[in-house]
């Protein structure tokens, strides 16, 4: 947690993106004016449907009695349900298409949409490197590849002249309009390669593996996966994943079950599938999220000692017990029987007792394996290190000894992601106040080599002279020539990073509030002395930002209820002026110990260019900013913490001028829609419109109902107050929306705000 004296003020960053940042994106001189806001007197009539008038029933929870009128809502094929969501919509959708400014709005959020995209590549075996590309108004992405990086990396597959990266796998060219890409995975050679496809929109995942010279299926679809996320090579024969236990393929029944880890291998029938770890008796309601592969040699013929992890959850919490096995000869010398035994018979363990979160993050040549851990008292987290004397000491079913390589944070920040690269370094990410931090460490003495939030790589960073909030001079160190350098942004986040064992170069992209995300190139370099250096740099070509808006980033301290400070970005036009309240729109998520990071959305550019307003994101408790003692601080019973976190960003902004309660909008996602959704009917008088977006609103029977359910049927996309558009069933949006969806659905949010408010 941040200490409770004073933190820093507020830093402002621009979105003046560094040098061969990314993102040729269109931009918008279009604005709405003040007198387009508010709805006119006769433009709609709202005449709200009634619910049900049977079928509902009085329930006592907790020794209070509560009245549940619309309990027949909860059938969601029924003849009832199907006629309340088409009464619904026959109300908001007119209002939300027939605005005079729809068609300027939507063009608008196109135009933030549909700009070319790809993410980090990924080096392969096979000499290749593959990463994701959109053209932007692609539904799904492309899978691409190329041995040439630098020649075609930022370029279109699609372009004329051919000369862009290969295609390598594409679902929008296929018959397969309800299914969407989930995760893959490539074999230590690079010549297998399977994927995870995820089935209209729903939870289930069918599993699909190909040859990568020839692109073509080699073997059998495994069904019934949930929740697989990549499958886990073991060696080129066969692989690791998670199914429901007594799944058959010739006669496939997707129904929640008991669940476990399989092995499949490759060219098999699936009912020859072994359950290596069955979340049963007990393992009993436990699960995985995925296996690995610990060996620092992961070539085909491995040479060193390989084993094999599983992270064990008990629940949500991010508590983990991490078993490990050996196996005997290596990967190609076991079959799934063998791995089921030696779990069974011959597994030790890494970390026990669920006292903190546990994960393998890689190995060095020297038989050193290195893992993240926030166990055992050390909650902001740590790296520990193992290795095979430790193994070889510890008897069956005990505990390994681990070391402390790199000690908890001197100044208390979270240890988010961690990557060993080249058998040599460690890169370290830490949330600096829910920001990345990047810290690199020699792999062989725990020698820390650097850091990148040093002044040097803040960026341009510029003072407003109509910026309000107080910002400390220091933040303002000038980078006089950006030409020369590569900036990460002090309010950015990092997103996985792409490595190998036996390569000194990696890839990691950059992501911010306020502009696309763009990658970055980092190399392991020896200096005159012999010792390591890494140096940064940029993949891409230099993208002309002459005709960028610019954006804004500011990240204050607020206090709330109990004067714990809250961490609050707020994001905003550059040349806004402050000293008057503006639209605004307050985003929060506050569960799951999952932290706000800096992310780009098209909703919030839009929000900020089209309606001229101040989008602010605070990180409650609840969530992880600040780690496991963050998010107890509102979970359970102390759930309402983070609601009164949330109300009094809003009150921060208001009492700050930034806003008022009539031009306060609120907007949350899932958690974050219970979070809105408790926030209003406790705090009315604070917001103005909210936007609750596949809420989970009835926590005392939300176990009645399956993820499968939440995800396929819910008819909730933007349940706003009164206006929505509703799904009957809402599967093919959430598995690979189209663009013109995807616009549709910002559009009305936006047409509901102009509506609501009146600057």
């Amino acid at each position: 947690m941040p200490p409770q004296s004073n933190l820093p003020g507020a830093s402002i960053s621009t979105t003046t993106t560094p040098n061969g940042a990314l993102h040729k994106q269109p931009t918008s001189g279009f604005t709405v004016s003040k007198g387009d806001w508010g709805h006119k007197a006769g433009q709609f009539d709202i005449k709200y449907p009634k619910g049900p008038t049977d079928g509902g029933v009085t329930q006592e929870i907790f020794g209070t009695k509560v009245q549940v009128p619309w309990r027949s809502l909860e059938e969601l094929d029924s003849e009832v349900t199907t006629k309340f969501v088409k009464e619904q919509n026959k109300l908001s959708i007119p209002i939300l298409t027939d605005h005079p400014l729809r068609h300027k709005l939507e063009k608008a959020v196109e135009g933030i949409y549909n700009h070319e995209r790809m993410d980090t590549p990924q080096l392969q075996a096979d000499g290749y490197y593959y990463w994701n590309f959109n053209k932007g108004n692609w539904p799904r992405d492309i899978l691409v590849r190329s041995k040439d990086l630098k020649q075609h990396f930022g370029k279109s597959p699609l372009q004329d002249d051919g000369d862009g990266p290969e295609i390598f796998f594409d679902l929008n060219k296929q018959d397969t309009e309800n299914v969407s890409m989930y995760a893959h995975s490539f074999s230590p050679s690079g010549k297998l390669w399977a994927v995870v496809l995820q089935n209209s929109g729903s939870d289930w995942q069918t599993i699909r593996v190909f040859d990568t010279t020839t692109k073509q299926s080699v073997d059998v679809d495994v069904g019934g996966s949930k929740f697989t996320f990549g499958v886990t090579w073991i060696g080129e024969e066969g692989y690791i994943y998670k199914r429901i236990i007594g799944y058959n393929d010739d006669e496939p029944s997707l129904a929640d079950g008991a669940y476990a880890m399989f092995y499949h291998r490759v060219g098999q029938p699936q009912l020859t599938d072994v359950a290596v770890l069955p979340f049963t008796g007990e393992f009993h309601e436990h699960f995985v999220g995925k296996a690995f592969t610990v060996s620092s040699d992961h070539s085909t013929s491995p040479t060193k000692r390989t084993f094999l992890t599983f992270d064990i959850y008990r629940n949500t919490n991010p508590e983990t017990e991490l078993l490990i096995v050996e196996l005997p000869g290596g990967p190609r010398e076991v079959d799934g029987q063998i791995i089921a035994d030696l779990v069974k018979d011959k597994r030790k363990w890494v970390t026990r007792g669920f006292t903190g979160e546990t994960r393998y993050i890689g190995s060095i040549a020297s038989d050193k394996h290195f893992f993240y851990s926030t166990a055992d008292g050390h909650p902001t987290g740590r790296i520990m290190t193992s290795d095979t004397d430790d193994w070889d000491s510890t008897p069956a079913d005990g505990t390994l000894p681990l070391k402390e390589f790199v000690p908890v944070d001197a100044e208390g920040h979270q240890l988010h992601n961690a990557q060993v690269i080249g058998s040599k370094l460690l890169m370290l990410i830490y949330l600096k106040h829910a920001c990345a931090s990047v810290n690199f460490y020699n792999a062989l003495t725990g020698v820390k080599l650097g850091f990148t939030n040093a002044v040097e790589t803040k960026g341009n960073i510029e003072l407003d002279p109509k910026i309000e909030v107080p910002v400390p001079e220091e933040e303002f160190e000038i980078a006089k020539d950006s030409n020369s350098k590569v900036i990460i942004p002090e309010h950015g986040s990092i997103k996985p990073i792409s490595s190998r064992y036996d390569w000194d170069d990696f890839y990691f992209s950059v992501d911010t509030w306020v502009a696309p995300s763009y990658v970055l190139n980092g190399k392991i370099v020896n200096d005159v002395q012999g010792e390591l250096e890494v140096d940064i740099s940029s993949i891409n070509t230099a993208t002309n930002q002459e005709d960028q808006e610019n954006l804004i980033c500011t990240q204050v301290f607020y206090d709330s209820h109990d004067q714990t400070k809250i961490p609050l970005f707020i994001c905003h036009p550059h040349d806004l002026d402050l000293s008057k309240p503006h639209p605004t729109l307050l985003h929060a998520y506050g569960g799951f110990c999952a932290p706000m990071i800096p992310h780009h959305d098209a909703f919030f550019a839009s929000f900020m260019r089209n309606l001229r307003g101040i989008v602010a994101i605070a990180g409650i408790r609840g969530g992880g900013e600040y780690g496991k003692r963050w998010h107890d601080a509102a979970k359970g019973i102390k759930k309402s913490v983070g609601w009164d976190d949330f109300s009094y960003a809003a009150r921060y902004l208001q009492a700050k001028g930034l806003t008022t309660p009539e031009l306060t909008s609120i907007y949350g996602t899932s958690n974050g829609g219970l979070l809105v959704t408790a926030c209003s009917n406790r705090f009315p008088e604070l917001f103005n419109t909210v936007f609750a977006d596949v809420a989970i609103t009835d926590l005392i029977r939300y176990h009645k109902f399956t993820l499968e359910i939440q995800s396929k049927h819910l008819p909730t996309k933007d349940n706003n107050v009164i206006l929505g558009r509703l799904y009957e069933n809402a599967g093919h949006e959430l598995s690979a929306k189209s663009l013109e969806k995807k616009v549709e659905e910002v559009t009305d949010r936006l047409i509901f705000t102009l509506l609501t408010m009146k600057p």
